[in-house]
């Protein structure tokens, strides 16, 4: 009986040190998606610095003042811009025309190599002599990598964000690349950055993507370290727990464990605990991918030898399924496959709210057709249907693919543009206006339409996404107010719509 106990004291406090593992592994998941959506956001700045008209055309000197505006709003230290030789033609840390150094740098011969984006591992800049870290992505040209642009940012940016996450005493964030090169720390950074950790030499970080290993700290410290590493980056985030620490968490728990234990030792607990193991086991599994169904991830659940819990399991399976429809139903139009009214108001909020933090403009373009429902009374809603499908092609092959395309219902949809202001909105309604006013080969005639376009901008996010819809709308009509063919302004004779701003 005492060993019955004994057996059951100790898979107790296992069990309790492995939640309390995996709450940690939680944490630095976490963290790293932090860090992803970080790197995501400069990956995002250089996808539209890249589409600068001065890189078509060459113009460097004018691409060099545009690259330091953006350098403004977003958390990096420089762009560089380096020619398919690998020969560096723009670097911010230095003034446009200065020499720049050409030796040639292996994280970004992996662009011009595969072109595609990629985020570095730590390298030492060959201009500034310090350990620094970049985003790069490719920028084509005739369908090849012309140039490679990147953003590059010191280990200290990455720091601070390891220091936000206001981690308990004693615990110790870290962030190494894929080479297993310490980039980033809460704890004596300057000491430690640059230095391999000696955590990327243990097996099963080589051999997992996250998960929880025992080893000891940089400074020598016996600690619990659990690790995430992103999919994305190849990054990883550890946090590294002092073992003292980690077991003076469990005594409390064990202590009261001790004595129910004790209270309710019976010889019908090894029954209870055989079968209560197993059962606990599936519903444990079973709770894990009912919290991922809860937050929209796809949910695959093997089986645990439990007829009931495999049936609750393939009924999880089938909800995700059909969550993940809904979901996608919820924020699309059924007849073009564009976003819809949800979709728009959801991104739009969640770009305001970036505004408001780092700055950047947005603009939407309210486009109404014209002569849309004489289309419908002479060929039939079948026909209408088809030219507001080819209308909502029309519109994605005029805007950039950083841009959202909506419709809102009937013959109205809007474009929000992203870092774009009042000029470049003005310019691509113009554009469009152009586009959507060609002939139609609709239901075997050739049908033409024109269109009226508003536009409201914000320069600084401190609007609503509804408030900004209803500006576009007003400078629609009062550009449909001006009368056909299209108006030269494209968002209506008011000149105040003209301002980029307009619906702060």
């Amino acid at each position: 009986m005492a060993l019955m106990a004994a057996v059951l004291l100790v898979y107790s406090y296992q069990r309790e040190s492995a939640q309390r593992v995996r709450d940690t592994v939680a944490m630095a998941r976490a963290l790293s998606s932090v860090v992803d959506r970080e790197l995501a956001a400069v990956e995002s700045a250089l996808q539209v610095l890249a589409t600068s008209p001065h890189l078509k055309s060459d113009d460097l000197a004018a691409f060099d003042a545009q690259a330091r505006e953006a350098l403004s709003n977003h958390a990096a230290d420089n762009v560089v811009l380096t020619d398919a030789a690998g020969r560096q033609r723009v670097n911010t840390f230095r003034s446009f025309g200065a020499p720049l150094p050409q030796k040639d740098m292996p994280q970004l011969r992996k662009v011009l190599d595969s072109g595609r984006p990629v985020v570095s591992d730590l390298f030492t800049g060959p201009l500034m002599q310090r350990p620094a870290l970049s985003v790069s992505v490719p920028v084509f040209r005739d369908g090849r990598v012309h140039y490679n642009l990147s953003m590059g940012f010191f280990p200290d940016r990455l720091s601070a964000i390891l220091e936000e996450q206001r981690l308990p005493p004693g615990w110790i964030g870290e962030l190494f690349d894929g080479g297993g090169n310490i980039v980033a720390r809460t704890h004596q950074p300057e000491r430690f950055v640059g230095q391999r950790a000696a955590l990327s030499q243990e097996q099963g970080l080589r051999e997992r993507t996250a998960g929880a290993v025992e080893t000891l700290s940089a400074e020598g410290i016996p600690v619990i370290t659990a690790f995430s590493r992103s999919a994305v980056s190849a990054w990883t985030v550890a946090i590294s727990v002092p073992r003292e620490a980690f077991t003076a968490r469990l005594e409390q728990p064990l202590i009261w464990l001790i004595v129910g234990t004790v209270v309710l030792l019976g010889g019908s607990l090894v029954l209870a605990w055989r079968f209560g193991g197993r059962i606990a086991g599936a519903f444990h599994g079973l709770s894990e991918h009912a919290l991922r169904l809860g937050g929209g991830q796809v949910v695959t659940i093997p089986s645990f030898a439990l007829r009931e819990a495999d049936a609750v399991g393939r009924a999880l399976m089938e909800a995700s399924r059909m969550l993940l429809e809904a979901r996608h139903d919820a924020h699309h139009d059924a007849l073009t496959g564009l976003g819809n009214r949800v979709l728009l108001k959801e991104v739009v909020d969640r770009q305001l709210a970036l505004s408001r933090r780092q700055g950047g403009e947005l603009a939407l373009l309210y486009i109404d057709l014209d002569e849309f429902k004489p289309v419908n009374d002479r060929f039939g809603h079948a026909a209408g249907d088809e030219l507001l499908r080819a209308v909502a092609d029309r519109i994605c092959a005029g805007i950039r693919r950083s841009d959202l395309a909506v419709r809102l219902g009937g013959d109205e949809f809007v474009v929000a543009m992203f870092a774009a202001g009042g000029a470049a909105a003005d310019a691509a309604a113009k554009k469009l206006a152009e586009t959507l006013s060609e002939p139609y080969a609709v239901a075997g005639a050739e049908i033409r339409i024109t269109v009226s376009i508003g536009i409201a901008a914000s320069a600084d996010g401190r609007t609503t996404s509804e408030r900004l819809l209803e500006e576009a709308d007003a400078a629609m009509y009062r550009a449909k107010g001006v009368g056909k063919p299209w108006p030269a302004s494209a968002r209506g004779p008011q000149p105040e719509a003209l301002q980029p701003g307009a619906g702060e």
